[in-house]
């Protein structure tokens, strides 16, 4: 297994490998995984290779990316989370995951370690989140986590967005 950045109780998280294509394909293309990303089409192989090598360049270069999310008791990769620019002055959180993994408390579970992460080891003021208005599973680990909602804003396809954040001396996660 590559490196390890975060443990948590029931997960991994670590950086990605060219190999991880091939496991990370179906949920690229998992039509229940893409519905809230984007205009909601699946990904193509090509933009798959590009997500992983993105995700690769982004740790060698900051420290930190959306790392590739590994189960323990399975070893399989289902999913990701992690930190990357939204913009020049923004850090955004985000996570996905297999629908099967859904509802178990892992996505915020991995959040929880990422924004820690965040905030101690690379000392980040403030960690954003967006998510259509309709994804209200992300809204509601964005709401474990503490942070807040500040605005409804759109992103750069123009899709309407919900925008939370919390501040490195904001209120603690609910969890």
């Amino acid at each position: 297994m590559n490196s390890i950045v975060i443990e948590t109780e029931r997960l991994f998280l670590r950086e990605w490998l060219k190999e991880d294509f091939h496991h990370f394909k179906p949920i690229a293309t998992n039509p229940q995984v893409m519905k809230y990303i984007g205009t909601g089409e699946i990904w193509s192989d090509e933009r798959i290779e590009r997500f992983i090598d993105n995700n690769i360049d982004l740790y060698k270069k900051y420290g930190f990316c959306l790392w590739a999310l590994i189960h323990k008791q399975t070893q399989n990769l289902i999913g990701f989370c992690g930190l990357s620019p939204l913009s020049q002055s923004e850090i955004e959180i985000g996570w996905w995951l297999t629908p099967e993994h859904w509802g178990n408390g892992l996505a915020t579970e991995a959040a929880l370690a990422v924004m820690l992460f965040g905030f101690e080891r690379l000392n980040l003021p403030k960690i954003v989140s967006i998510a259509q208005p309709p994804n209200q599973r992300s809204i509601r680990v964005m709401e474990k986590l503490g942070m807040h909602f500040e605005k409804m804003s759109t992103d750069r396809r123009g899709i309407e967005v919900v925008y939370y954040a919390k501040d490195k001396l904001g209120i603690e996660p609910v969890v």
